[in-house]
């Protein structure tokens, strides 16, 4: 009877079969809608998972431990320099020798012009009175000076003399006026009042040698002393390739200038 109905009725049964189909499925919506929780539309619903879909796994690549070698840092090495090359000497066979030059022959300056006895004693002379002068007048001014002023310029200065003390005033004076002029005529200007007048000089040698300034010194000295005069002027006469004593104990040469 059954197989009846099945070769009977093939629409029917489809029929039927959809009609389960349906049902079943609105009461399993019902059963869930009945277990919904009570947040439901008040907007705290919990978010719906989503699930990813499902990726290959990969296998991790087991790491390859390579063993640890010890690194040894170079040391320094000293480099040494080349040797220097040295070019060997060239052996020179075949030169032509020249003839030596002749060694170059400077001719010696002039001499200087000599000063003749009488003008070297023209200007002794100029220098005494210049001295002498000056002398004097220091004189006066000791002795009124010492006096209060009251000798003026009389013959009372000379009687002073007599006075020690004036006496003594007198012979310092004289040394230092002889002293200064020779410092000041011929350690600077290398002449004296006489020899500027009569166009004569003096001369030290030259200047860059170590005993020019021992010349200047020894001729202000030896000068003094015969000046002053402590040794005679006469052995001044005396010369000897127009040089006298005090040239040769000073080692200085006067020359007369030629306008």
């Amino acid at each position: 009877m059954n197989s009846d109905i099945h070769s009977n009725n093939p629409t029917s049964l489809k029929d039927f079969q959809a009609f389960l189909g349906d049902f079943l499925q609105g009461e399993d919506e019902k059963s869930l809608s009945s277990v919904k929780p009570i947040t439901d539309g008040l907007g705290l619903e919990s978010p719906k998972r989503v699930v990813a879909p499902s990726m290959p796994v990969t296998k991790p690549i087991p790491k390859v431990e390579t063993p640890a070698y010890r690194v040894k840092t170079p040391r320094p090495q000293t480099i040494s320099a080349p040797p220097p090359i040295v070019d060997e000497p060239k052996k020179i066979t075949n030169f032509v020798t020249q003839p030596e030059a002749p060694p170059i022959t400077v001719a010696p300056p002039p001499p200087l012009p000599g000063v003749s006895l009488l003008k070297r004693g023209s200007a002794l002379v100029l220098d005494q009175l210049f001295v002498q002068a000056i002398w004097m007048t220091a004189l006066v001014i000791t002795s009124n000076v010492l006096s209060g002023f009251e000798t003026g310029f009389s013959s009372e200065v000379l009687r002073g003399f007599s006075e020690p003390l004036f006496f003594r005033f007198a012979i310092l004076e004289f040394a230092t006026i002889w002293l200064a002029y020779l410092a000041i005529s011929l350690g600077i200007f290398n002449m004296t009042f006489g020899m500027w007048v009569w166009d004569i000089r003096i001369s030290y040698g030259n200047k860059k040698d170590e005993n020019y300034g021992l010349r200047k010194l020894m001729r202000i000295l030896w000068s003094f002393i015969f000046f002053a005069p402590i040794l005679p002027l006469a052995l001044l006469v005396f010369r000897k390739q127009d040089r006298n004593l005090l040239d040769v104990l000073s080692g200085s040469n006067l020359y007369l200038v030629q306008n």
